[in-house]
């Protein structure tokens, strides 16, 4: 499951009316209603299987796991929480896969790092490109004097009164 999901925004209100708000117990439970919560991942998994069993065991358990799973991985309760997917491939090896938060009862998709840097860069290198179509535009060539700057007749007057004024002083 590899779609680009960091254009949504889904919140439920009737969870959360329900549930009396988000809470640091509650917020994965709110987060698996969402598109972004993988149901093949050891957290759903765990909880179909513990589902009418105590489910003190579950965070245990799922560190025993190998696979995907969510963590809140920092939170501001009532308004803000982070959950972090993430793949285990040991009870001590985790890679971080994607990050998702909740604000306000709203949940997102973090960007990640390169689309972010990659954005940047785009947008940098128009602006560059704008920059040198514009000089483009404003540069002559003559095989006897090379490049030079295309003025106005404004321009060419001013600088032609602003030299005279430096020559007279």
């Amino acid at each position: 499951m590899n779609k680009e999901l960091t254009g949504i925004e889904w919140r439920s209100d009737q969870w959360l009316a329900q549930f009396n708000g988000l809470r640091p117990d509650n917020v994965l439970e709110y987060f698996s209603q969402s598109p972004f919560w993988d149901s093949s991942s050891n957290n759903a998994v765990l909880k179909m299987q513990t589902q009418f069993n105590d489910l003190q065991q579950a965070s245990y358990d799922l560190k025993t796991m190998v696979g995907v799973e969510f963590s809140v991985t920092h939170q501001e309760p009532p308004s803000l929480f982070v959950i972090t997917k993430f793949r285990r491939a040991s009870p001590t090896k985790v890679t971080p896969i994607a990050v998702y938060y909740i604000l306000d009862g709203n949940a997102y998709e973090a960007p990640s790092v390169h689309s972010i840097v990659s954005t940047r860069m785009l947008s940098s290198i128009k602006q560059v490109e704008r920059a040198f179509a514009l000089a483009r535009a404003h540069a002559e060539f003559h095989p006897a004097t090379g490049y030079s700057w295309a003025e106005s007749r404004e321009q060419k007057a001013a600088r032609k009164a602003a030299l005279k004024d430096i020559q007279l002083s």
